[in-house]
């Protein structure tokens, strides 16, 4: 038994002969709208550690814009105004590079659970990628990737081919799918997800790239819009699920960063799965209702294999312009092994959705070997 297996067992015992601490209640914000799937997810983790705790760790948990702007939460969380939270690294190119100049690396891997578990290892492995959000006092738990993108239009016309996509306002955030959309002749618009309704009402933009599931799930983008085109490109999947104040995380015990390890790997497998599962149910549901799915037509295809094949966007040149990334090579070289390592571990998952199954498979292949003691500590 070994790292976080030990602390599990010994903080049991811990916790069983200890007296009651004192209760403080904590604050966790996310960006994202009530009932959005990383926050139904994190709110079922901070019941968990109420529980777990025996109420000594319990939190507010706060959505949207209540305490702060999406494109703040990664600043509020590593200054302590709320101790853990969601943050998009997309909205904070500057601060989170590395991450960041790994956003096109889903065109050459395109599975969403595969990424969401590569990038959550490599975040949490790798020291390069730790240093990244230890410098902006925050410490990365977890990971996730939404499942590809679709374009969610409110054009008169549904965009199929590569002639109507040319000159349209496409939001999406940052990443991949932006520089692509540039390279194709159309013009990304970088805003958060909570700001999308309001943009395709108003029509200060065309489409929005953003999973199926805020057509109607999610969000309510049906209302606003008319059609979606199944893109199918690179999702989301370059952020922590859980983003931790280092400060408060060095101030609990490592029994209680052992149990958040443990709460943590099932709240990504409830991410992803849910993910992986409402996407397709989303477009029926539209579809139902009048709402137009359509797919995008070779000349889209055919372009998009195209700058795949020319070096996804000239990935190298955009980590090394763009993010500051010195040797973008060894950035690649350092992510990699994650990539193929979980691309085994999924495709030998006799159901992916199953979340017991994922989340042991999580807990055996990435939480075990952390030391609850040392990490994110020093």
């Amino acid at each position: 038994m070994t790292g976080f297996s030990t602390f599990m067992a010994a903080g049991a015992l811990g916790l069983a002969l200890a007296g009651p601490l004192a209760a403080e209640t904590y604050r966790i914000s996310y960006f994202q709208q009530d009932g959005e799937t990383t926050v139904v997810a994190g709110r079922w983790f901070a019941e968990q550690m109420a529980e777990r705790t025996g109420g000594r760790i319990e939190f507010d948990f706060f959505t949207g814009s209540v305490l702060f702007p999406p494109k703040a939460h990664l600043q509020s969380i590593g200054a302590g105004v709320v101790q853990e939270g969601s943050q998009n690294s997309g909205y904070t190119p500057s601060e989170l590079p590395l991450s960041n100049a790994l956003s096109s690396y889903g065109f050459l891997q395109p599975d969403p659970t595969t990424m969401g578990a590569a990038y959550a290892d490599w975040v949490m492995h790798d020291p390069a990628a730790q240093d990244e959000y230890l410098s902006q006092n925050v410490v990365p738990v977890g990971g996730f990737s939404t499942p590809n993108y679709p374009i969610i239009c409110n054009t008169r016309q549904p965009v199929t081919s590569l002639e109507q996509f040319r000159g349209l306002k496409i939001r999406w955030p940052g990443g991949a799918s932006a520089k692509l959309t540039q390279d194709l002749g159309a013009i990304p618009v970088n805003i958060p997800g909570n700001e999308i309704y309001q943009a395709l009402q108003n029509g200060s933009i065309d489409c929005a790239g953003i999973l199926a599931a805020w057509l109607n799930i999610d969000n309510s983008l049906e209302e606003v819009s008319r059609s979606t085109t199944v893109l199918d490109w690179v999702g989301s999947y370059i952020s922590p699920a859980q983003n931790w104040n280092r400060d408060f995380w060095t101030s609990i015990s490592a029994e209680d960063r052992a149990l958040v390890f443990e709460l943590a790997a099932r709240t990504q497998a409830k991410i992803q799965i849910r993910f992986n599962t409402d996407s397709q149910k989303a477009l029926e549901t539209a579809a139902a209702k009048g709402h137009q799915v359509v797919e995008p037509d070779d000349s889209i295809r055919e372009a998009v294999a195209q700058w795949v094949d020319d070096g996804v966007g000239d990935m190298a040149g955009v980590a090394r312009d763009t993010y500051g990334v010195a040797d973008p090579e060894a950035l690649f070289a350092s992510f990699a092994p994650y990539v193929e390592k979980w691309t085994a571990l999924v495709e030998g998952m006799e159901d992916r959705n199953d979340e017991d199954a994922f989340t042991q498979l999580l807990l055996d292949n990435l939480y075990n070997d952390l030391d609850p003691a040392a990490y994110g500590t020093k």
